[in-house]
């Protein structure tokens, strides 16, 4: 049975005289490996909702303006996680920390704010400063 929404080789073997079978079947092999790269979910990188209220219920200091528009993906993330001292800790021990010792990292601006951020949230009870 052929599927109606991917033509069978036959039908296409018979509409593109010249190829052999081998390059239609790499032909539909690369069309098939480009479709799923397109589909593939990317996270957002604009901030949420939920995480603009999170933003301005935090203090005018400490509120991180640069990230929310750089980074918005992980100022969702840590909206997210904010209410969870083992996650948010482990949060900032990742965006601050490079483990892998090839990343560029933050612009200065935002590693304030997540310095900033971490401060706040050790000194609010939350999490123990590192």
């Amino acid at each position: 049975m052929t599927s109606i929404y991917r033509p069978s080789i036959a039908s296409l073997i018979d509409t593109k005289p010249g190829k052999s079978e081998a390059q239609l079947r790499a032909d539909a092999a690369r069309n098939e490996a480009e479709k799923s790269k397109r589909s593939k979910a990317e996270p957002v990188n604009v901030p949420l909702p939920r995480t603009l209220e999170w933003a301005f219920d935090l203090p005018r200091d400490v509120q991180p303006k640069e990230l929310l528009r750089s980074f918005g993906r992980v100022a969702n993330l840590l909206a997210a996680n904010w209410n969870d001292a083992e996650a948010t800790a482990a949060c900032f021990a990742q965006l601050l920390v490079d483990t892998r010792g090839c990343r560029r990292g933050f612009p200065p601006d935002v590693v304030n704010e997540l310095l900033a951020l971490q401060t706040y949230y050790a000194l609010s009870g939350r999490a123990p400063l590192k």
